[in-house]
């Protein structure tokens, strides 16, 4: 997994925040995720819907599966943000880009 952890640091090195969101959003959010841009922070979540019936009145439940901080050159993802499955599927995003 380390491996695809310094995939996505290299992509985001190439730019900012918002480009590498930018590039890999619509490719989330057809694998079932979501990402939002804070300052200097990318959150990604896993979505799905619980409750409701036939789909009416389910909520929306959003679990975080990476955080992504920027300060100036360096680029930190806390260890308690990593869901592994997800850095994967990132890390398999970026390759077909």
């Amino acid at each position: 997994m380390e491996e695809e952890l310094q995939s996505i640091r290299n992509w985001i090195s190439h730019g900012t925040l918002r480009q590498f969101y930018a590039d890999v959003s619509v490719r989330m959010a057809e694998a079932g995720y979501e990402a939002e841009v804070e300052g200097n922070t990318l959150t990604c979540y896993r979505v799905r819907k619980e409750g409701g019936f036939l789909g009416i009145g389910a909520r929306k439940i959003r679990e975080t599966v990476l955080q992504i901080i920027r300060k100036d050159d360096t680029i930190e993802i806390p260890e308690t943000s990593i869901d592994e499955e997800f850095v994967r599927d990132l890390a398999g995003m970026l390759k077909q880009h």
